[in-house]
């Protein structure tokens, strides 16, 4: 069988990785896997099996005018209908919501079924055209694919039988220790907890910051690292700053090797004020390491067994973060306790059942399409 994957780019991040891991899983069984991108290589950061067909379009401009935009958009609708069109897929997916809507409208009136997969929750995105013709073009799918309940009952709008709720996969981590060169600043005798994600307002490194910093006094032994790049970097820097956090808190880009940093931390942090299915959560806690959470909409509930492998504190609550903070910084052997169930999470969501679980989407979409 035939299956095309649409995505934006192959860029660091939880989708693309997801992207990645769930194409080389449906390879391996056997499908005929082709990936379109709609940025070129130059915008790579993961790569794929040889094994796994790539196809690079290279139109992902920005537009300097509303002109350009319509004209750039309408460009790209038929680029894309080409392309998937001579690959002759018997099912198309894509990922991440503006190329769902792309992908929805360039393939319309053709005879491609189409699964959208939406990675983040979009409760808290202001209302704009994208908005819009999300409303306009989302039945036209042949499932909505969430990656998590929370951001599935954002659809409710939708027919339940349009919907389906698959997590994204986590990749299991080898035992044998993973080498990682030291970013500048970081002191290899002191501990160290840990964040990643992009600088951005939704990832609220904003409030990880004061939070560390009501405790940071009293831990001269530990730094925070915060992995990642952004439109906020100036600002969380200046901030940083401001808290007095200069030789605490580093902010030192993106990793090529994040598994190597998790492996030799002590604790991951996540503060995000939303997410979809936060993929950081799910190396951290196959690298077996203790988590403290803002119990955000949505995904970090699914994931973290709240006083089993992490702590779950209310969303954007500072002072509980700090204090859960506190708890694991001042208690190795609580620590180690949450940290000894914390690699369950890479059988809870292993590549081998999700993958069964696109296959059964897969087949129930081509059996309705038969009828």
């Amino acid at each position: 069988m035939r299956i095309t994957l649409v995505t934006p780019s192959l860029s660091c991040g939880g989708a693309e990785r997801a992207l990645v891991l769930v194409a080389e899983g449906l390879m391996k069984k056997g499908y005929d896997v082709s990936i379109v991108t709609i940025a070129g290589i130059e915008r790579d950061f993961y790569q794929l099996s040889k094994g796994v067909n790539r196809l690079s379009l290279n139109i992902a401009a920005n537009s300097p005018t509303p002109i350009h935009a319509v004209w750039n958009n309408l460009y790209r609708l038929w680029v894309l209908r080409k392309t998937i069109q001579s690959l002759q897929p018997e099912v198309v997916i894509s990922f991440l919501d503006t190329t769902n809507i792309l992908t929805l409208l360039a393939l319309f009136n053709t005879k491609y079924p189409i699964l959208v997969s939406e990675q983040n929750n979009p409760i808290a995105e202001t209302q704009n055209l994208w908005s819009k013709l999300r409303r306009f073009t989302y039945p036209m799918a042949a499932k909505v694919v969430s990656v998590s309940d929370g951001v599935d009952a954002y659809f409710d709008w939708l027919p339940k039988n349009k919907r389906a709720v698959i997590y994204n996969p986590v990749q299991p981590i080898k035992d044998e220790p993973i080498k990682s060169d030291l970013p500048p600043g970081a002191d290899p005798e002191k501990k160290w907890a840990i964040a990643i994600g992009r600088l951005t307002y939704q990832k609220g490194f904003d409030l990880l910051l004061p939070a560390f910093q009501k405790i940071a006094d009293k831990y001269p032994d530990w730094q925070l690292l915060i992995f990642g790049e952004g439109e906020l970097r100036r600002e969380l820097e200046d901030l940083r700053e401001k808290l007095g956090l200069t030789h605490q808190v580093l902010f030192p880009g993106l990793t090529a090797n994040p598994i190597g940093m998790l492996k030799s931390a002590k604790l991951f942090v996540l503060s995000s004020r939303w997410e979809g299915l936060p993929a950081v959560l799910f190396e951290a806690l196959s690298c077996g390491l203790p988590v403290v959470s803002m119990n955000c909409p949505s995904g970090p509930q699914e994931i973290i067994r709240d006083g089993i492998d992490g702590i779950l504190v209310p969303n954007g609550d500072v002072s509980a973060f700090t204090s859960a903070m506190d708890r694991l910084m001042s208690d190795p052997e609580e620590r180690a306790r949450l940290a000894s169930r914390a690699s369950e999470a890479v059988d809870r969501f292993s590549l081998d059942k999700v993958v069964k679980k696109w296959e059964l989407l897969i087949d129930e979409v081509l059996k309705e399409k038969a009828k």
